[in-house]
């Protein structure tokens, strides 16, 4: 009789807490056309009166991002299964599995940008998802980190905006834009209002300085016989024989990249060379593509910084990744 006494008030217990703190959940409908891969949206939390756990944020079918708030602290949450690979954190973000936090006092009736952006591999069949939070006192963005989920490798689906709903107390979440950003780089407006285009500069977050520091002793630390000019650090391979490479050239080369952290290559030439335009490439590039004649080849290690800083560019690049290039410049041309 005891055992019973005790089923059924665990099931009272199980069925009374669920009842107590549900999730309301707005989907939002993206066309077939539609290939998406960011999700972006603009939130406010109205005044909390309880002092029990209370969350907001956005989510796709795998991964949350939430400002998350109980007796004891705010924070920062970006959730995603348990099985994923942490791939990178931004500073001071505590890492556990299946979830990223930093402790952060948002503020109640404040406006707050929520990204996740996502980048696949087919061939690898992976991909990563990040977290991301546009801090408005600071003016900038934060990283918050990014996984790396195995058998995904689709674009965005299923964007939604949520919040807890507790029993008596209603939490009020006002959602000002959504948008989902195409493969294309172009942002499709998820609400029937008339907003402008987002404008989003991950460039210059909130932790540059202090990872500028981090990527410089890491680059120090595995090269020791490299020169530095303007932020990049190189090695001159081979010394060409043609005429210097100037920034607003189209220039024809052979290369290599790959992550300084495991050697890992992400990108690089075959059997022909590629064809850029110098000013259209990562700012690296520009530095120190320029300091190699025709004919020379060039070792660039770059910051994060001078590469993709904390965005989620390609999926076999993590934010915060130093970048190693070794390029070999065939021709250029001077524009018309």
């Amino acid at each position: 009789m005891k055992r019973i006494l005790t089923f059924s008030f665990l099931l009272f217990t199980f069925f009374t807490s669920q009842a107590y703190n549900k999730d309301s959940v707005v989907y939002y409908q993206l066309p077939d056309s539609v290939k998406a891969v960011s999700f972006l949206a603009e939130i406010s939390v109205g005044a909390i009166t309880t002092k029990k756990e209370v969350f907001a944020g956005i989510k796709t079918d795998v991964v949350k991002l939430s400002l998350e708030s109980d007796k004891k602290e705010k924070e920062i949450v970006f959730e995603f299964p348990s099985s994923a690979t942490v791939m990178a954190n931004g500073l001071a973000v505590k890492v556990e599995k299946g979830e990223l936090s930093w402790n952060y006092n948002w503020m109640e009736n404040e406006n707050y940008k929520l990204l996740i952006a996502t980048a696949s591999d087919s061939a690898g069949n992976f991909a990563l998802y990040s977290g991301y939070i546009f801090l408005p006192k600071e003016k900038k963005w934060k990283l918050v980190g990014t996984c790396k989920i195995s058998g995904q490798w689709n674009t965005l689906k299923q964007p939604a905006t949520f919040h807890s709903q507790i029993k008596n107390n209603s939490l009020r979440l006002n959602i000002n834009e959504a948008w989902c950003q195409r493969n294309n780089g172009s942002w499709k407006n998820l609400l029937e209002k008339n907003l402008s285009f987002p404008v989003v500069n991950l460039y210059s977050h909130i932790d540059s300085l202090e990872q500028l520091e981090i990527d410089k002793k890491n680059i120090t630390a595995a090269n020791t016989e490299v020169k530095s000019i303007q932020g990049i650090y190189y090695t001159m391979l081979k010394e060409g024989n043609g005429r210097h490479v100037s920034v607003n050239d189209t220039v024809t080369i052979y290369y290599k990249g790959y992550l300084l952290k495991d050697g890992s290559v992400f990108d690089e030439t075959k059997d022909k060379p590629a064809v850029f335009p110098l000013k259209r490439l990562i700012m690296g590039w520009q530095i120190g593509v320029p300091l190699c004649k025709v004919g020379g080849k060039i070792k660039i290690i770059m910051p994060s910084s001078l590469g993709y800083s904390i965005r989620t560019r390609a999926a076999k690049i993590p934010p915060n990744s130093v970048l190693v290039f070794e390029i070999e410049v065939v021709d250029t041309k001077s524009p018309q």
